[in-house]
């Protein structure tokens, strides 16, 4: 693929937070094809699904890609690998979380992937950040800027936007 494509990935660590996201970004700025750009603000949030683990930090960052989205999804899948990821509880605890949430227009939907994420419009950790960096992206599925679509959100996690990343304790 020769096109270089704007996606979006969400972030999220409750195992040493700090550490596994500052890894994580450095990972991700190091895909073969792959740039980092805009990253959102930190967000500290209550644990989605298992809710008897550790605050969550969220964020979501903007790549621009030359990568297909399945091999960007392997490549995010070893990150999360590498920096010690064990699925061994589904919404368990975890060391570092990459979801591809946009991948331009795409829309796709196989065992491995589906694009938009289906959880974007439902969760409001995926969707405040990446409105922050990217609200003029309109919504593959629904033909709206993303930014008019966070009244149906049905999750609300966030505790708060971290105004400095120095006190984010892991």
């Amino acid at each position: 693929m020769n096109r270089e494509t704007r996606a979006f990935i969400a972030i999220g660590s409750n195992i040493e937070p700090e550490r596994h996201i500052a890894l994580g970004l450095e990972a991700l700025n190091g895909i073969e094809s792959t740039r980092l750009g805009a990253v959102s603000s930190w967000y500290r949030t209550h644990p989605w699904g298992l809710e008897a683990q550790a605050e969550f930090i969220n964020l979501v960052v903007e790549v621009r890609t030359r990568l297909t989205p399945s091999v960007l999804l392997d490549a995010t899948q070893r990150i999360e690998t590498r920096l010690g990821r064990v699925r061994a509880q589904v919404n368990g605890p975890r060391t570092l979380d990459l979801d591809i949430l946009l991948y331009g227009e795409r829309i796709e939907d196989t065992a491995e992937l589906r694009l938009p994420h289906p959880g974007l419009l439902l969760r409001d950790f995926m969707l405040i950040p990446l409105v922050e960096i990217a609200p003029e992206i309109v919504h593959p599925e629904r033909g709206r800027p993303i930014a008019g679509l966070t009244d149906e959100i049905l999750y609300r996690q966030i505790i708060e936007r971290i105004p400095d990343r120095d006190q984010v304790r892991g």
